[in-house]
């Protein structure tokens, strides 16, 4: 009831919009840092934490992006934990 650790596995897919799109374009041309997509994935990633922090108490987690199409991600965050009731 509760005690038994088992696998977990949250996954979202998050895409840019054409405005951060604009400026970020803009940025690379110059060699400058994406901060907009940096601050767009450090968001979904606190999200994913949160969510898998509310359903298990975590043992362990790893974190996993991996790119799809221009300007799209999938986030995953996976691991070990004893979910919460």
């Amino acid at each position: 009831m509760g005690t038994t650790k088992e696998s977990f596995s949250i996954t979202r897919v998050v895409t840019k919009d054409i405005i951060t799109d604009s400026f970020q374009g803009i940025r690379n041309l110059f060699g400058l840092r994406l901060r907009g997509y940096e601050k767009m994935l450090n968001k979904h990633i606190q999200e994913l934490i949160e969510v898998a922090n509310v359903q298990y108490k975590i043992t362990w987690w790893r974190l996993s992006i991996n790119p799809l199409t221009n300007g799209s991600a999938m986030l995953t965050i996976y691991g070990e934990g004893i979910k919460n009731e």
